[in-house]
C-alpha cells in the first residue's frame, strides 16, 4: 500500500492525473473504472501507508507523466549534487515511474474536515518550531502537514547544511503518536 502500480501496468486508457498537495507537493495518480473525477475537485487517494487529500489539477498521458518524472529525477539529482556531489542516476522509464490510486472525489464532510486538519498543522508547525530553538537546532521550521488519515506528519525546514534532527523526531514522535517525517 503506498507504492502504487508500475506506469508500464496500468491500461493504455487509463485515465492519469496530477494532484497537488499542501506546500507545492504533487504526485500522480489514475483512476479506476467507476471512479469519476475532474480538475479542480478534491479527491481521496492512496498515500504512504494510507489516504491523503489533493485537488486534482491536470488530466495526462502516460508520455507526459514520464516527461514530467524524468524532469523530477533531474531537478532531484541538480540538488544532491550541489548538496553532497551524488554521482549520475540511471534515467527513468515506464517500470521506475509507479502511479498511485485514487479513491473516490472527497465528500462534502471530508472538505469541511481540510479546516480542522489545518488548525492541528498550525499547532504542530508551533510546537515543533518551539522544540528547535528549545534544541538550539541551526534549522527553521516553515510547514507542518499531516496526511488526511493522520498516519504521518511531515515537518518541512530550511537549513544550511545537514542537521542531526534524531532527538526532536523522537520527542514528536512521543506528543504526536504518528510517523514524523522531517
Amino acid at each position: 500500500m503506498g507504492k502504487g502500480v508500475p506506469l508500464h501496468r496500468l491500461p493504455p486508457q487509463a485515465p492519469l492525473y496530477m494532484l497537488e498537495f499542501k506546500a507545492g507537493r504533487t504526485d500522480f495518480f489514475y483512476a479506476p473504472a467507476g471512479v469519476h473525477v475532474q480538475l479542480g475537485d478534491l479527491a481521496i487517494v492512496e498515500a504512504d501507508r494510507g489516504k491523503d487529500i489533493g485537488k486534482v489539477a491536470m488530466l495526462l498521458a502516460s508520455d507526459q507523466v514520464l516527461a514530467m518524472g524524468i524532469q523530477k529525477q533531474q531537478q532531484q539529482q541538480q540538488q544532491q549534487q550541489q548538496q553532497e556531489g551524488a554521482t549520475e542516476m540511471a534515467p527513468l522509464t515506464k517500470a521506475d515511474i509507479h502511479i498511485k490510486r485514487i479513491y473516490r472525489p472527497a465528500s462534502g464532510d471530508e472538505i469541511h474536515l481540510l479546516l480542522s486538519k489545518a488548525q492541528d498543522e498550525q499547532k504542530a508547525l508551533a510546537m515543533c518550531q518551539q522544540k528547535t530553538r528549545q534544541r538550539k537546532l541551526p534549522m527553521e521550521v516553515v510547514d507542518a502537514e499531516y496526511q488526511w488519515d493522520r498516519r504521518k506528519l511531515t515537518f518541512y525546514f530550511v537549513a544550511d547544511r545537514r542537521i542531526d534532527f534524531r532527538e526532536l523526531v523522537r520527542e514528536l514522535f512521543k506528543i504526536y503518536k504518528t510517523r514524523i517525517w522531517m
